[in-house]
C-alpha cells in the first residue's frame, strides 16, 4: 500500500507541476513559441540543403534550438518559487520538497521528449519530402531510431540540468548568469578547435548539441544527474524531507 500510496503521489505531483504549466501566463506560451521559432528554419534550412547534408545536420538542427530552451524553461520552473532568493510561502507549506523536486524534472524531461519527437519528425519529413525518404534513412530505422534517441537524451537532459541549477541558485538572473559565465569560460578553453557546437567537450553549458560525440553525450548526462542532486541536498539542508 505504501509503495502504491508513493506512486500515487509521484503522479499527482507531477499532474499539479503541469496544471501549474497549463495555467500559467507565460510558461506555455514560451514553450509553444519554441515550436513556432522552428518554422523558419525549417522552410530555409530544408530548402537548401543537400540530401547528404539534411541527414548529417539531423540531430544538430532538431535539437539545438530545444536545447538552450529546455534548460532556461527549467530554471523559470523551479526558480519561480522564490522571490529575491527567498522562499514563497506556498514553499514553506509544501512537505516533501525533494519529491516536489523529482515531479518538476520530471515534467521538464517529459515536455523535452514531446517536444523533441514533434520537432524531430518535421525536420525528418521536411527532409524525405525534398530529397526522398532514403536520403533520410528510411530503410535504416536502427539509424533513425539512434539519432532520435540522441537528440531525446541531450534534450532532456539540458532540461534537467536547467531545473537543478534553477532549484539551487534560487534565481533566474542568477541562474542565466551561471549559464552565460560558464559558456564563456567552455568558449575559451574551446577556441583553439571550435567548429561549432559538435566540438564543445562539456556538452551542455555553452552548446547543448545534439551532434556530440561520446564524450559530450555523458558529459550533458552528467551534469544533469549532479546538479540535480546538489540541488536535492540544498532542499534537505534547507527543509528536511
Amino acid at each position: 500500500m505504501r509503495a502504491g500510496g508513493t506512486t500515487k503521489t509521484r503522479q499527482h505531483l507531477v499532474a499539479t507541476e503541469l496544471l501549474k504549466i497549463l495555467t500559467g501566463r507565460w510558461q506555455l506560451v514560451g514553450l509553444l513559441a519554441v515550436l513556432a521559432v522552428h518554422a523558419l528554419p525549417l522552410l530555409l534550412w530544408g530548402a537548401q540543403a543537400e540530401p547528404a547534408l539534411e541527414w548529417n545536420g539531423l540531430r544538430s538542427r532538431s535539437g539545438w534550438l530545444l536545447a538552450y530552451a529546455m534548460m532556461f524553461f527549467g530554471v523559470v520552473l523551479t526558480s519561480s518559487e522564490f522571490r529575491f532568493r527567498t522562499v514563497t510561502h506556498s514553499w514553506l507549506i509544501t512537505p516533501g520538497r525533494v519529491r516536489v523536486l523529482v515531479a518538476q524534472v520530471t515534467v521538464v524531461a517529459l515536455i523535452g521528449a514531446l517536444l523533441t519527437t514533434a520537432v524531430f519528425t518535421a525536420w525528418w519529413l521536411r527532409g524525405a519530402s525534398r530529397h526522398g525518404a532514403a536520403a533520410m534513412r528510411a530503410g535504416r530505422p536502427a539509424e533513425v531510431l539512434s539519432a532520435y534517441l540522441i537528440v531525446v537524451v541531450v534534450v532532456c537532459a539540458t532540461g534537467v540540468t536547467g531545473a537543478a541549477l534553477g532549484a539551487i541558485t534560487r534565481s533566474l538572473g542568477l541562474a542565466a548568469a551561471t549559464i552565460a559565465l560558464c559558456g564563456l569560460v567552455e568558449a575559451v578553453s574551446d577556441g583553439g578547435r571550435f567548429h561549432g557546437p559538435v566540438t564543445a567537450p562539456s556538452g551542455v553549458l555553452l552548446w547543448p548539441t545534439t551532434e556530440t560525440n561520446a564524450t559530450s553525450l555523458s558529459a550533458a548526462i552528467a551534469w544533469a544527474v549532479i546538479l540535480t542532486a546538489v540541488a536535492s541536498a540544498s532542499l534537505r539542508r534547507d527543509l528536511p524531507s
